[in-house]
């Protein structure tokens, strides 16, 4: 008998939020105490179980400026921040007695975000605290005690479930009120010291080869626009594109080239494969992220259904049926050779994302083995046992925001998921490079032009053709003249004069590839909601400034000038907020 290999991506990620020397959203933080470490953990929990973990460098970049300098000094009775500032963390270990009007409007304006049913209700304490800050004089109803409880059960809500086993997690939850200002202390120090153990055990579980590391382009931009915005319309014929063209492959390699250069310099790992943000990818996007030496990268089952419309393609000498492409890998082929190309199940993926969160996890983890059982039988009746050499089924997703809204972090659905999927044998969970070591590659079928598309949707509807989207492509395609005008002028000088221009050159390049990022664009238009969506819009432009800042230049009056909101007074309400799921394939 053999078994199917099963190949499950977990894709961690959070935009850059520092701005200077602060964090102005304080969510990278709060996912590394309540999941990065986490997802780690239940993998160390289950040896037998593999899986692939994304780490894009925004990320980790963020988790170790909050950790080198420690951000909490140690002995005194009040922890302040050093190094880079974040106003939550700060707030979570002030003295409750020292807060001041500005403080406690912050707290009870921000340390209620969060799903409430899973987050705030758990605790007795909490929701209490919640209704309170929900009346019209929640100012007046708060005393002391409330603001020093009510920072310590913000961070226990952010807290993952393996750790809220431990002390002092245990003891404060617990206790549930009337916390001492010694124990937010305790609590800042754990919290610390969790988020310090994040990357050191991701690389302990890759030597161990239980699992993949793999990386995104830097700050996780949506690598087809980057290179052209006309990709757009591979997908997306009519799409209004934005006033000024953009064209930037230099851009993408770049994104791509630091990317690989940073996971090698922290983690210590050169990666193979690469998850292109968004699952965004073309012809274009293949070509450079096998010229930079990845052999696997991967996209959705609905960017293959466009690409391969009409076409065919044999596996072990028998005819593909449509429905079953997205069960093996696929050959590209490039300048630079051939890169391995998996399209994950998005009816498999988009159910851990979104349905099982509601379900009995015993139901939850039966309906998906259920599911890779019944594929893996489809496949042996179509094309025999043998073609079990190339089958691979390919589940990616998020692996922090689905968990929010999980009873208990979806601590028991993880659990018995992976016990599930270790011990049943006809299912072989496998890294992605383990399935690219053990396939030969002639055996493959072999992709046609790859048609340019993301995992929802297979277009880029989220990040383009919307006014506010197009807006945005505008001030930064001003921004990047601005830049290539700069360093070519900077090229034309003479030792330390040149030195300086191009130095300020690379300070505006970094800026400008924050603003790169699709998170922007995530919030723009009408598909998504965030009570944050103003300080998202102001990061992007505030980004954008600096680029000109830095290069000395004039700073554009547009982008003083909110761009969300702009055009959307009369706009449909967005329905989802930090995930999508896919659309069904037509």
């Amino acid at each position: 008998m053999q078994p199917i290999k099963l190949c499950l991506l977990w894709h961690q990620h959070q935009p850059y939020y520092r701005a200077g020397n602060e964090f102005l959203m304080p969510w990278a933080w709060l996912h590394a105490t309540k999941d990065y470490l986490e997802m780690a953990e239940h993998l160390e929990r289950h040896p037998a179980m593999r899986a692939t973990i994304n780490l894009v460098p925004s990320l980790v970049k963020q988790i170790e400026e909050y950790i080198t300098p420690p951000p909490f000094q140690g002995g005194g009775a009040s922890p302040t921040m050093r190094g880079v500032v974040d106003r939550v963390l700060d707030l979570m270990t002030k003295d409750a007695e020292t807060l001041w009007r500005g403080d406690q409007t912050f707290m009870l304006d921000n340390f209620f975000l969060g799903h409430r049913a899973t987050l705030i209700d758990r605790s007795n304490r909490f929701r209490e605290l919640c209704e309170m800050a929900s009346s019209h004089d929640r100012e007046a109803r708060f005393n002391v005690q409330d603001y020093r409880d009510l920072a310590v059960h913000y961070s226990l809500a952010w807290t993952g479930e393996i750790a809220r086993m431990r002390e002092p997690f245990k003891s404060l939850i617990e206790k549930d009120r009337g916390y001492s200002e010694e124990d937010k202390q305790a609590l800042a120090h754990a919290q610390f010291e969790n988020v310090r153990r994040i990357i050191p055990l991701h690389k302990e579980l890759a030597r161990r080869g239980q699992i993949e590391l793999t990386t995104t382009p830097f700050y996780h931009p949506i690598l087809p626009l980057l290179v052209d915005l006309q990709s757009a319309r591979e997908a997306m014929p009519n799409v209004e594109l934005p006033r000024a063209p953009f064209h930037a492959p230099d851009e993408a390699d770049r994104q791509i080239r630091r990317a690989r250069a940073f996971f090698e310099a922290k983690l210590g790992i050169t990666p193979q494969g690469m998850w292109p943000s968004e699952g965004s990818l073309s012809q274009e996007v293949l070509a450079l992220i096998r010229k930079n030496g990845f052999t696997w990268t991967a996209s959705d089952e609905a960017v293959l259904a466009h690409t391969i419309a009409g076409s065919s393609a044999m596996i072990d000498g028998i005819a593909l049926k449509p429905e079953h492409a997205k069960y093996f890998p696929w050959r590209a082929t490039t300048h630079d050779g051939e890169i391995v190309v998996f399209f994950r199940d998005h009816g498999l993926s988009d159910d851990i994302g979104f349905t099982y969160q509601s379900w009995n996890s015993n139901d939850a983890v039966e309906h998906f083995v259920a599911n890779i059982l019944r594929i893996r039988s489809e496949l042996i009746a179509a094309y025999g046992e043998d073609v079990m050499n190339e089958a691979c089924i390919s589940v990616i997703l998020d692996g922090e925001n689905c968990w929010e809204y999980y009873p208990r972090n979806g601590f028991e659905f993880l659990d018995k998921l992976y016990s599930a999927l270790a011990s049943t044998p006809e299912i072989h969970p496998a890294t992605f490079s383990e399935v690219v070591a053990s396939t030969k590659g002639e055996e493959l079928p072999l992709l046609p032009r790859l048609v340019a598309g993301s995992w929802i949707d297979a277009n880029f509807k989220i990040w383009i053709g919307h006014p506010e989207d197009n807006a945005a492509w505008d001030v930064l395609s001003a921004a990047l003249d601005a830049l290539v005008r700069e360093r070519a002028h900077a090229n034309t000088l003479q030792g330390t004069e040149r030195e300086a221009a191009l130095a300020r050159v690379e300070a505006a390049h970094e800026e400008l590839m924050i603003a790169e990022g699709s998170d922007w664009n995530w919030w723009y238009g009408d598909e998504h909601f965030s009570a944050q969506k103003d300080l998202f819009d102001e990061l992007y432009r505030m980004h954008l400034r600096e680029v000109y800042r830095a290069l000395d230049l004039k700073i554009p009056e547009v982008l003083s000038v909110p761009i969300a909101g702009r055009f959307s007074q009369h706009a449909p309400a967005a329905k989802y907020g930090a995930m999508h799921p896919a659309a069904a394939v037509a």
